[in-house]
């Protein structure tokens, strides 16, 4: 008989191997390589039951306490933060913000409103919903941006608002079990703080903290390992120093109900504009890459491959639907509402066709999978009957939202930039 050990080990190889054959033939059939991987996950995962579904779904959300699918977003988050362009950032950093507060709060509202209109859920389900998928996903925009010819304020105003959101859609889950399950573990600090300061000043403040504290650790730790590295000269160990660094951040913000990403992002951005650049950085540079690209390609397979066959048949329909509601209504709604105040042509405007690009990019991700498991969880430790009932429905329709939303816009994207911008000279880059 077969050990769960080799059993599991069995099937990691097997996502590996798969994943190397994702870019040949991305290429040979003119295919962006992630609806590949998708695609290759679903195959080998609920078509062939090769994968195991339910090791899929550990490995991307529990395996090692934490689960690869942070751990993925992580390295990927670390990695892209070393080409923060602070110039673009800060240009359009209104409409990063726009996007970040109302676009996601109203993302929320929209979608949760339509799940509870498909499932005849209570409101503060249909919010609990909303708000797990409102935070827009950098791992596949990161990417697929590197695939297409468009402008650096474009693609940078999308992928730094992506950087940012999950803050948000965090606390908006947050105060969606405290309508619906006030007393719940998960939610204790944000409750503890709402209930002096009442829920949108508490909201606020637990946002603040979320951003402002993280993001200064990250700083400090980034000059801190550049300075120390002029003294010590790690050479070939700055590869290990840093990916030791980045994963204690993670590990210790997490422990302390902080999130984690802004600490990387910050540390990241830092490493990669103010480092010396000598050959030892640049050699850190390339290995976060490689480990980058594989940390996408066991994240987009995992997500194919974690779910049944059973899934499909009764929830493909109902997850495509929400996805194109979320993708061609939700999302629509969200940027148009929050970017109206900038919808003017000068220096801090945005014209109609970047509008409608923001529009109609902004694919879900590992975070909402992520999330999508805690209404369950939730449930079981209050025995809220609501979160027993809607979290198993949570769950898979977030995963079929998630990678409908992927697979769709890595397909049409690329047509639709060429459509909406022509062909951007490199000079614009």
């Amino acid at each position: 008989m077969i050990s769960t050990f080799a059993v599991q080990y069995y099937q990691i190889s097997l996502i590996l191997i798969l994943a190397a054959f994702a870019i040949p033939i991305s290429r040979k059939i003119a295919v962006a390589d992630i609806p590949i991987l998708i695609i290759l996950g679903i195959i080998f995962g609920p078509g062939l039951e090769i994968i195991n579904n339910n090791f899929a779904s550990q490995f991307l959300t529990q395996f090692g306490g934490l689960g690869v699918g942070l751990l993925g977003v992580m390295i990927i988050l670390y990695y892209e933060s070393h080409h923060m362009n602070f110039r673009i950032i800060r240009r359009h950093v209104y409409k990063i913000v726009a996007l970040d507060t109302a676009g996601v709060i109203i993302t929320a509202v929209v979608s949760g409103f339509l799940f509870s209109l498909i499932f005849q859920a209570p409101i503060s389900v249909g919010f609990l919903f909303g708000a797990i998928i409102s935070p827009t996903d950098p791992a596949t925009l990161i990417p697929l941006f590197k695939r297409i010819n468009i402008k650096d304020d474009i693609s940078g105003t999308l992928v730094g608002e992506s950087l940012f959101n999950d803050p948000i859609g965090i606390i908006l889950v947050s105060i969606a079990i405290l309508l619906i399950t006030p007393n719940a573990v998960y939610i204790s600090s944000f409750s503890g703080l709402a209930s002096h300061t009442g829920v949108l000043l508490g909201s606020i403040i637990y946002f603040l903290v979320q951003i402002s504290i993280p993001t200064a650790i990250g700083i400090t730790v980034g000059f801190s390992v550049i300075i120390l590295n002029r003294f010590l000269n790690f050479e070939n160990l700055i590869v290990g120093l840093l990916l030791g660094i980045v994963i204690l951040e993670f590990t210790a913000l997490e422990a302390t109900g902080l999130t984690p990403f802004p600490a990387i992002i910050a540390t990241g951005a830092i490493v990669g504009n103010f480092s010396d650049k000598s050959i030892f950085w640049n050699r850190e540079a390339n290995f976060q890459e490689n480990l980058s690209f594989l940390a996408q390609a066991i994240i987009f397979l995992t997500l194919g491959s974690m779910l049944t066959r059973q899934q499909l048949v009764e929830y493909a329909f109902i997850g495509i639907a929400l996805t194109i509601l979320v993708i061609f209504v939700s999302r629509p709604v969200a940027v148009i509402v929050s970017m109206f105040p900038l919808f003017r042509k000068n220096r801090r405007g945005i014209d109609r066709n970047t509008v409608t690009f923001f529009s109609m990019v902004g694919p879900r991700g590992v975070v909402s999978v992520v999330m999508a498991t805690v209404p369950y969880s939730v449930g079981l430790e209050t025995g809220n009957q609501e979160l027993l009932h809607y979290g198993p429905i949570i769950g898979v329709v977030v995963s079929f939202v998630v990678l409908f939303s992927i697979i769709l816009q890595t397909i049409y994207v690329p047509y639709l930039s060429r459509k909406l911008f022509k062909q951007v000279n490199n000079n614009d880059h």
